[in-house]
This record gives C-alpha cells, sequence and structure tokens, in this order.
C-alpha cells in the first residue's frame, strides 16, 4: 500500500479527513511522521467564540433577576459560539486527533444542558484531556458543573441518596451494563457521592454535611468511602482499561472488534495507568490498522462528515447555522447529544431518509439543488420541536464554494482521493455519467454516493 493510501486512512480516522491544501504532502510523508503531526500534544488553546464570555460571577447576577429572557439569550448565543469555534478547529487544525479525541469524549461522557458556562468548560475538558490521561479525565469530568448539573449529583444528598451518576459511572463511562457492579453497588457509591456538587459560579464543591459518612461496602471492598474511592476503586479494574479501549477501537478502527487485538491494547492501556496517548500509538502505529478488512469499513458520523466535506472543499457560508441545521437534520449536533449514553454509531447512523439526505448535502452546497425539510424529531431530547423548516435554495444558496482554489483537486483521480476504498464498478458509472459535465460535477457526483458515506 502507498503511502498516499496509509495517510488517507489514517487522516480519516485520526482526524475529519483530507484537507484540500494538504494533498501533495500526503503523497510522500511517511505515515508515521504524518501521525506525530495529527497528535500533537503540546497546542492546546482554548476555543475562541465570537460572542463575548461573561464571568460566573456576571452570569450568576444575571440568572436571579426575574426576567429570564437575557439570560436564556446569552445561553443560546454562546451555546452555537461554541459550537461554531469548535467546528472550525476540527476544520482547520493541523493536529486532528485531539479534536476526533474530544469528539468521542463528548459522547462518551454525555451531557445535555442550557448553561453556556458549564457547556464550555466541559467541552475544554475533553479537548485538552483528549490525549491525556483518562484516570484525570474522570476526575476532571466527575467534578465538573455541567455532568453533577445533568445528572442531579447536586440533588444527591445524605437524607435521599440519588443514583443517577454513580448508575452511569459504571454503567456508560468505565465498566459497562452489568459488568462486575450489583444494584448493591450502585446504592453503596450513591452513597459515597453524596455532597459533591458545585455552587454559583459552577465550582466544585464537597459539601462535609450532606455526606454520609457511613461504611460502605463496594465492589467487594468496606470501608467510609468517599467519590474519590470509588472512581479509584473502578479504575483499579483491569475491565474499565478493556471496556475503554472496546470502544475506542470500535470508533477508530472498526466497528467489529478484534478480540485478541483488544485485549493486546487494553492490557497496555491497564499497565500504563490509563495514559490515551499510549493507546493512540499502539493503535495508529501498528500494521493492523492498515489491513484491507479496516479501510472503509467505518461509516462517517454527521459531524465527521460534514467536516470533512468543509476540509475537502474550501467554502465561505454567508449563514453558518446552514452549515449546522445539516448535522441537526443527520442526528448529530454537538452540545445536544439524545442522552446520557451519547450518539448511536456504525449503521444506526443510517436509515432510508438520512441516507438520501446525505447523499443529497453535496450537491445541496454547490447550488445543484435545493433543500427543504423539517428536523427529524426526537422523543429523547424533542429534537426538531419548534424548529423551522431548514430551506436552501438555488437562488439564494448561503453557500459559495471555491473552485479556483482546488483546481489542483480536480486534475487528479477523483476517486482515489474522496473515496476510503474506490470501486471500479461505480467509478465506470460516475464516468460515463459525467462524461459531457466538468470535472466539478464528477466531484459532487462521487460524494453524493453511499460509497463516500465510509471512511
Amino acid at each position: 500500500m502507498s503511502n498516499f493510501l496509509k495517510n488517507k486512512h489514517l487522516v480519516f480516522r485520526a482526524g475529519f479527513g483530507i484537507h484540500h491544501n494538504d494533498i501533495e504532502k500526503y503523497k510522500n510523508l511517511n505515515p508515521k511522521k504524518l501521525y506525530q503531526i495529527l497528535k500533537n500534544t503540546s497546542d492546546y488553546q482554548p476555543l475562541k467564540t465570537d460572542v463575548p464570555a461573561i464571568t460566573p460571577e456576571q452570569y450568576q447576577e444575571m440568572s436571579k433577576a426575574t426576567d429570564r429572557k437575557p439570560v436564556n439569550q446569552f445561553n443560546k448565543n454562546y451555546n452555537i459560539s461554541v459550537r461554531k469555534s469548535w467546528h472550525s478547529q476540527m476544520i482547520n487544525t493541523p493536529y486532528q486527533l485531539r479534536e476526533k479525541m474530544a469528539l468521542f469524549w463528548h459522547g462518551h461522557f454525555a451531557t445535555r444542558i442550557q448553561q453556556s458556562l458549564f457547556n464550555k468548560e466541559i467541552i475544554e475538558i475533553f479537548r485538552k484531556n483528549a490525549l491525556g490521561n483518562f484516570r484525570d479525565l474522570v476526575f476532571e469530568v466527575s467534578k465538573s458543573a455541567a455532568m453533577l448539573n445533568f445528572l442531579n449529583n447536586q440533588q444527591n444528598k445524605k437524607a435521599k441518596p440519588n443514583e443517577n451518576f454513580a448508575r452511569e459511572l459504571m454503567e456508560l463511562f468505565t465498566l459497562g451494563r452489568g459488568n462486575l457492579y450489583t444494584e448493591k453497588d450502585i446504592k453503596e457509591s450513591a452513597r459515597a457521592f453524596t455532597g459533591w456538587s458545585y455552587n454559583g459560579l459552577g465550582e466544585f464543591t464537597d459539601n462535609k454535611k450532606q455526606h454520609d459518612s457511613g461504611e460502605k461496602v463496594f465492589l467487594g471492598k468496606t470501608g467510609n468511602f468517599d467519590g474519590t474511592d470509588i472512581i479509584n476503586m473502578i479504575l483499579e479494574k483491569p475491565e474499565c482499561a478493556h471496556f475503554i479501549t472496546e470502544k475506542i477501537y470500535k470508533f477508530l478502527v472498526n466497528e467489529n472488534p478484534d478480540e485478541k487485538i483488544v485485549k493486546s491494547l487494553s492490557d497496555k492501556f491497564y499497565k500504563s495507568n490509563y495514559d490515551i496517548t499510549t493507546l493512540m500509538d499502539e493503535i495508529f502505529l501498528s500494521d493492523w490498522f492498515y489491513s484491507e478488512k479496516n479501510i472503509g469499513a467505518k461509516i462517517k458520523s454527521p459531524v465527521e462528515l460534514i467536516v470533512g466535506i468543509r476540509r475537502i472543499m474550501p467554502m465561505d457560508l454567508q449563514n453558518r447555522d446552514t452549515i449546522y441545521n445539516f448535522e441537526k437534520l443527520l442526528g448529530q449536533e454537538l452540545l445536544q447529544p439524545p442522552n446520557v449514553a451519547g450518539w448511536p454509531s456504525g449503521t444506526l447512523w443510517i436509515d432510508s431518509s438520512t441516507l438520501l439526505l446525505r447523499m443529497k448535502i453535496p450537491a445541496v452546497m454547490a447550488g445543484y439543488k435545493t433543500l427543504d425539510i423539517e428536523p427529524k424529531s426526537n422523543d429523547d431530547v424533542n429534537m426538531g420541536k419548534d424548529e423551522k423548516k431548514v430551506v436552501v435554495n438555488k437562488k439564494q444558496n448561503p453557500i459559495t464554494i471555491h473552485w479556483e482554489g482546488i483546481s489542483n483537486i480536480l486534475n487528479k483521480d477523483l476517486f482515489s482521493l474522496l473515496l476510503a476504498k474506490p470501486n471500479e464498478n461505480l467509478q465506470k458509472m460516475i464516468t460515463d455519467f459525467n462524461s459531457d459535465k466538468t470535472k466539478k460535477h464528477l466531484m459532487i457526483s462521487i460524494m453524493s454516493t453511499p460509497e463516500y458515506q465510509l471512511c
């Protein structure tokens, strides 16, 4: 396999696809060198929003007002700004792996709240720790105002324990459903987390007056445990490393995990004390990562699809909401996971309506087709409630593609460039169909196929 094909596969999985400025670089660059660029861990910078942030103190005062309209409007505008800023970072940063893994953690530790400063904080926790240490990440997320708010741990008091956070910590965040723990363990660990909350500024507080200081029995051990003890005892279990490793493998490599490889990866992950970069190195520097069965084996999530299109095709947006509406229509809106289990994956992204919409979006962006569709409702989160139709038409297309900026692309083998696994029959069919049309039409036609949905 050529360096270009390896690099294309690598940047699809460790990032969001090829950027139009990087094609020549990918031709001869050694995949190991490219990986070092993609995983750069020294360049963390907080997202810069186009809506000025306010201080926690200012937000607290605004929240006390009888009129809720100002705080509601601020939350709406600032959440949108955070989403757009992160989206832009995914498109433009050469250090793709940080943002790719931050997106993974966003779906893994899913929260859905309106308080925009809390949302910004937890996204930065994901980005800062994306390639750091899973132990540190678990503690920071567990003490974040967004998570404590979303899973009601501020209501977890010794007189009446609330089990929401304790349950999801084990079921979804560390061990997996029904793995090692019992309902008794959930109840006991909920007691250990009593008193964990946050103040009006969003700062973590450990309220000793509300903490149950009695003896608890958890995972076979007895003691006067608190939340820190519970998390550390969970992380002592190799099963935690295996659960996280398998989920990351499905996200980065293949929805159908190779159990032998996952076992080897999880053992090394556990021995590294949960160092995420060590796990990334083991995956992306391996020969098996480039095996035929792993190429073109994953369905792009809506964010991966839209960000990937924007990386390969430079464009200006009169109204950036159009792009984010595409993602919402396809079922993945940043800061808005459907529930605590996060977004679906694999074939769950595709049904008859979403596949047709996915295949139509490139032509809509290019102004070849129109779009007039209502957001799909979702009972879990009322997605689409009170939302207007998304309308994009040829006469008032808010998207301008700079074809002159990718003239070099149009003269290349577009099938090998755009598709994870080019198909000769598809190539003949589309080439014949576009025989009298421009290279622009050929590019859009390729991007409008089911095959383009794969990475």
